[in-house]
């Protein structure tokens, strides 16, 4: 069947009749859209407009490393003061300043003793020097970079994890620099509440309430080094035992529930080990108090009136259902290991979009409409068989889009514009190379369609296979928009090799078995 067999033929018209399904729910209002079931509305959807089409908000955050730094030698500093007191290592003054931790060393004996305990907590990791009994520890640049450089990292999938629990549509979340996260949010005219999540470092731990040391008696300095003190919403000042008995990174999940008396509160659920873990320590202490500290907070104390083992329990205090499933939200996703904060914040109007979507469109429009027109002037009837196909490479093009869930930007529509360029100069080789053909005294219709799209396919090939590198290096060494042109161009370059070399000559080896002309007239 043309050239074809009725497989191939058929595949070929299978693949532009899904196109044309999935392409138009870009061409229906969204008031019908959301009427549609919920399992259909899943993949039958249109192209999400990018922050630069359709407005939205912009955020820019940066990972306080300087605190993750203080924090981890606060870390140091707590394992070191147990260490040196195992090893009967006598020393006083043990604090932290300026990204270093200082001990003095009471015997001078024991000084190379104190460096060896303390080198073995973080191996590899410290440097050491001392001035006279003084011992100075600080991490290495080359720990502190692997520390930042993870730190950014594990904040960036945080960061999308809260995100896309928040439902936000089409998000754009990467990395700038080294220690910044660009947050386009493409719809969303008040970021406040995605600030307020995103500031939330949400780390979590249990800690034993100390009951010998008063709050009073600590704020005097009367404070055991083994204990702190903190301050909580309902609590006021508490003492608590620095040890974390239970980590919130062993938590499985976290929803909004409601207590006995109906109030919004927060369940939990530990992990395998976590669940050992709380359950030894609440065996162990019946009728002590169990502080849940986060953020640096206390936000619950209950006492522990019976092992809890089932590995689940529940957060109560003063919440609204709101702030208890933002809570909830924050434990599942995971804590941040270092607070992020606000750098640059902008909120981009939907009038910069609409004038961008006009202008845009009428530039295509015009552009297609004078392609459409100079192919029928230059080659008639294959002229307007090459401006179907154009139309139907432009549809599969949208159906691609819409199907991958793709982000539509300015950059997009420039990749799809330089599509239709591709798709045309595809069909004006083949065109060229059939009146060649013709010009070499090949005169039967059918054989000038072989011989020419047979002819000009390996440099449509060529034209396209280079062009596709450079969308792919576009698309693996860019970001953000450059990326989101790599991809358009890179689809767009698919569907032109479809519709030129398979649909096209579908087309016209079709009307050459209808029309049976004795010659090719162009």
């Amino acid at each position: 069947m043309f050239g074809y067999s009725k497989v191939k033929v058929s595949m070929i018209m299978a693949v532009v009749a899904l196109g044309f399904v999935f392409a138009l729910p870009n061409f229906l209002p969204e008031s019908f859209l959301k009427q549609l079931p919920p399992h259909v509305q899943t993949w039958f959807k249109p192209i999400t407009l990018g922050l630069d089409l359709q407005g939205g908000s912009y955020l820019l955050m940066e990972v306080d490393t300087n605190d993750l730094v203080k924090e981890k030698l606060t870390t140091l500093a707590d394992l070191s003061r147990s260490e040196l007191r195992r090893e009967k290592i006598r020393f006083s003054g043990l604090t932290v300043e300026n990204g270093v931790m200082q001990v003095k060393i009471l015997k001078a004996s024991d000084l190379n003793t104190a460096k060896e305990t303390i080198r073995k907590i973080e191996v590899g990791q410290l440097s050491m020097e001392n001035d006279g009994d003084l011992l100075k520890v600080s991490y290495t640049p080359e720990a502190l970079e692997l520390m930042k450089r993870k730190a950014v990292e594990q904040s960036l999938e945080i960061v999308r994890r809260r995100i896309d629990e928040l439902g936000t549509k089409e998000p754009q979340i990467q990395q700038q620099g080294t220690d910044r996260i660009v947050i386009q949010l493409p719809g969303v005219q008040d970021p406040s509440e995605i600030k307020a999540i995103m500031g939330k470092t949400a780390k979590m731990t249990f800690h034993l309430v100390d009951e010998e040391t008063s709050p009073q008696a600590a704020q005097m300095g009367k404070l055991s080094p083994d204990s702190m003190l903190v301050t909580g919403d309902e609590t006021g000042y508490i003492v608590l035992k620095r040890r974390v008995v239970v980590s919130g990174a062993n938590l499985d999940s976290a929803k909004g529930a409601y207590d006995e008396r109906g109030n919004p509160a927060v369940s939990f659920s530990f992990k395998a080990a976590g669940a050992k873990e709380f359950a030894t320590a609440t065996r162990e202490n019946v009728g002590r108090r169990l502080a849940i500290m986060l953020d640096g907070k206390v936000i619950s104390a209950p006492t522990i009136n019976s092992p809890i083992t089932g590995g689940q329990g529940i957060i109560t205090g003063n919440f609204t259902v709101q702030s208890a499933n933002d809570l909830a939200l924050l434990l599942r996703s995971g804590a941040l290991p270092a607070p992020l904060i606000v750098v640059e914040e902008r909120v981009v109007g939907p009038g910069l979009g609409e004038d961008s979507i006009k202008a845009g469109t009428l530039a295509c429009v015009i552009g297609l409409i004078a392609v459409l027109i100079f192919m029928v002037v230059v080659y008639g009837f294959f002229g307007l068989i090459a401006d179907v196909t154009l139309i139907v490479n432009g549809v599969l093009l949208l159906a691609l889009l819409s199907l991958l869930n793709a982000t539509l930007t300015l950059p997009g529509l420039a990749g799809i514009a330089l599509t239709v360029a591709m798709a045309v100069d595809a069909n004006i080789l083949i065109f060229e190379r059939m009146k060649e053909e013709m010009m070499a005294g090949v005169s039967v219709p059918k054989e000038v369609l072989k011989r020419g799209f047979s002819g000009a396919f390996s440099a449509i090939f060529d034209g396209q296979l280079t062009t596709l590198f450079a969308a792919l290096f576009l698309f693996m060494l860019g970001s953000g928009s450059v990326r989101g042109f790599g991809i358009t161009l890179g689809l767009g370059l698919a569907t032109t090799m479809f519709c030129a070399i398979l649909f096209n000559k579908v087309l016209l080896m079709a009307w050459v078995a209808v029309r049976q002309p004795k010659k090719i007239d162009l």
